[in-house]
């Protein structure tokens, strides 16, 4: 069993009396990941874990080259500080997710600047998507969550439109109102997908960074989820609709249109595959040249 360093001693205290010192805002922010009626904030507790996974598998090369870096990691610490400050003179005039979004992120802040302190620039740059991954603690801002939802539901309401005209069904779309024979439809905010979606986002960045080597596949894999994510939720406004209409309006009050949207995530999930399978296959086919430079670079 290998020794912890004085390097390690010295960061794993500096991250316990930071956790000390931010224990109310840590504890707030878990009370509010597990209320249900937040929508955009289930995630937060397991992204801390995730990170921890992803830097212990990594360990070996982010602790190959380690250094102190405390100027660029104080400048990091003053940055946090400065988002601690913030929250705390002005926290009480915004509503509780705004709140814990600066005061979260203050926390994340000071610790990245920790951590470049303690392991330095290298080490940082090597273990920047585990560190960068810690910002999904954050629940999203008020004025960014009304955007992406506006957003979501406009393409929502759009695709469920022509799926449902590709059905043969009469539907006329105003906003986000959707008429139907003896039936009005609004894509409400709650009906945007954005839990979901956030789901299908982390899910998506993961893969990319586990499976895939170059930034633009990754880049590409994530650009393809926004589509997929308006169609798998305009496919569960569509096939709602429709089983209302031909069937029992009774069902837009059931059990399926209020827990139903895991079927859809897995869908959504199962439309990602084919194209990270595509991504993967194209990174493999490296080009002759390419093979025979890295295998003299070896040599």
């Amino acid at each position: 069993m290998s020794k912890i360093s004085r390097r390690d001693a010295f960061f794993i205290l500096f991250s316990l009396v930071l956790m000390g010192m931010m224990l109310q805002p840590i504890r707030d922010v878990i009370r509010y990941a597990l209320d249900l009626e937040h929508t955009n904030a289930s995630q937060i507790i397991l992204i801390p874990f995730i990170s921890a996974v992803l830097l212990y598998q990594n360990r070996r090369s982010i602790m190959r080259s380690v250094e102190y870096s405390p100027v660029p990691g104080i400048a990091v610490i003053t940055a946090g500080v400065a988002l601690l400050i913030a929250g705390v003179i002005w926290g009480h005039r915004l509503d509780e997710g705004d709140r814990l979004a600066v005061m979260i992120s203050s926390l994340v802040v000071l610790w990245l600047g920790g951590f470049l302190w303690f392991y330095g620039t290298t080490a940082f740059r090597t273990a920047l998507f585990p560190l960068l991954f810690l910002f999904f603690c954050l629940p999203i801002p008020s004025f960014i969550q009304e955007r992406i939802i506006e957003v979501l539901q406009r393409g929502s309401a759009d695709m469920a439109a022509v799926l449902l005209k590709l059905a043969g069904t009469p539907v006329y779309r105003q906003g986000f109102i959707l008429t139907l024979p003896d039936l009005v439809i609004e894509v409400a905010p709650e009906c945007s997908g954005i839990r979901s979606g956030i789901s299908l986002l982390i899910v998506t960045l993961l893969a990319g960074h586990v499976v895939l080597r170059s930034v633009w596949r990754r880049m590409t894999l994530l650009a393809v989820a926004v589509p997929i994510l308006i169609f798998k939720n305009a496919l569960r406004i569509g096939v709602l609709s429709f089983l209302a209409i031909h069937f029992d309006k009774r069902i837009l009050t059931s059990r399926l249109h209020r827990e139903g949207g895991i079927p859809f995530f897995a869908l959504g999930l199962l439309l990602m595959y084919p194209i990270l399978l595509l991504l993967l296959k194209s990174e493999t086919r490296t080009p002759p040249v390419t093979r025979l430079i890295t295998r003299e670079a070896h040599t």
